[in-house]
């Protein structure tokens, strides 16, 4: 079905195919530049440019910008590019969320399909500044002025949109809070991961309890440093492991004292915890799909968290849900997972057999039946377009 895919700078853009002929170093700018692999999709369908990178580096972009407002140059600068390649053979355009909305303008103009993948919930930004006000200090709110144009970039997306592809029905339901009007154009479509353990499950340490993610309010980890202090004092032996913050400041909070904090883990790190964690936890806020509990139902780690996760979560038979913020709620979920290890070892069981509606296999299998909403006919032949691979990126994606 792919008749293209549009991206930033990466093993096939000028600057990538220089750096794997020079052998340059991961430490350098452009080195990392050929590390930016496209797996499984044929070479000549791939159009790769390395805009957005000499124009960052050449100082053309105001560095103090807000970081959503340079990831918007970002796109205009992509979809420059973008709109000279042009649409091909192509009837549909994939985007990722409100990304390069000037191409998206000019395909649709042109009579193509839209479908916008609305990788997180629409009023993630709004969700978190209320955590800014429970927990002040932990991270400065989103100005109200950046967060009207963000949620504006994102309505626009939807209305062009012929098939706003959610992750899970959270998101869908964030679609409807936004843009009523768009809410119909919802389609379900959870993400899939390509995590394997091979013939390896959870053995757990008991009391080790794990949490990954880089986002201190979203992911909820001021709520779990409460909890801990909650628990630790009844169960000393308790080891609350934190993978993916780094910030000292973060690290020396009051709050955090019963945290163990274990910085940016390899894939390889992050594997041998899952597979040894007594349960993970995510109390989160927002997500699309959280992709770090998919990794632990694989390995058979039992999770507690909330359904703002997206994962199907049923809960106390594949896992345990709590109400986002309800540190007691949560406490109570650690204490009776690591205490009745009979229903631990049966939500491990349950978790095991969930994942197998996340695998890669079933990800591509729902992705072909939504996008042949688009016409009846087999022959749809979208252009893809991938997030701007120069932005961060979820470290621990499976």
């Amino acid at each position: 079905m792919l008749s293209r895919l549009y991206t930033d700078s990466s093993q096939y853009s000028p600057l990538g195919r220089l750096s794997r002929r020079l052998k340059l170093g991961s430490r350098s700018s452009i080195g990392r530049l050929s590390r930016r692999e496209i797996a499984d999709i044929p070479p000549d369908k791939v159009f790769s440019t390395d805009a957005i990178f000499w124009s960052e580096f050449l100082g053309r972009r105001r560095r103090r910008e807000h970081p959503m407002l340079r990831c918007y140059q970002r796109h205009r600068t992509l979809s420059r590019a973008m709109q000279r390649w042009g649409t091909a053979d192509a009837d549909a355009v994939y985007v990722m969320y409100h990304e390069d909305l000037d191409f998206v303008r000019y395909a649709k103009d042109k009579g193509l399909k839209i479908v916008v993948d609305v990788f997180v919930h629409p009023l993630t930004d709004r969700i978190v500044n209320a955590e800014c006000q429970k927990y002040p200090g932990w991270e400065m709110p989103m100005d109200p002025s950046v967060l009207a144009f963000t949620e504006s970039l994102i309505e626009e997306a939807l209305d062009l949109a012929d098939i706003a592809l959610c992750p899970s029905p959270w998101v869908a339901e964030g679609v409807a809070a936004l843009s009523p009007k768009d809410a119909g154009k919802a389609r379900i479509c959870p993400y899939g991961s390509s995590i394997s353990y091979g013939e390896l499950l959870n053995v757990p340490v008991p009391g080790r309890i794990f949490f990954a993610g880089n986002c201190l309010l979203r992911k909820g980890l001021p709520d779990l440093a409460r909890a801990a202090g909650i628990l630790k004092p009844k169960y000393p032996h308790l080891e609350f492991r934190v993978a993916g913050i780094t910030d000292p400041a973060v690290r020396y909070r009051p709050h955090c004292r019963n945290l163990h904090f274990l910085g940016n883990l390899t894939r390889e790190q992050m594997q041998e915890e899952f597979l040894s964690a007594d349960m993970f936890v995510l109390p989160t806020h927002a997500e699309g799909l959280a992709s770090v509990i998919i990794e632990a139902i694989t390995a058979g780690c039992p999770v507690v968290t909330t359904r703002r996760a997206g994962v199907a979560i049923e809960d106390s038979v594949n896992g345990v849900l709590v109400a986002p913020g309800d540190v007691d709620a949560l406490a109570a979920a650690i204490e009776k997972v690591q205490c009745d290890r009979g229903f631990r070892d049966t939500l491990a069981t349950n978790a095991r057999k969930l994942a197998a509606n996340y695998t890669m296999e079933a990800w591509k299998t729902r992705l072909v039946e939504v996008l042949g909403l688009l016409r009846p006919s087999v022959a749809s032949r979208p252009v893809v377009e991938t997030q701007n691979l120069a932005s961060p990126q979820p470290v621990l994606m499976g």
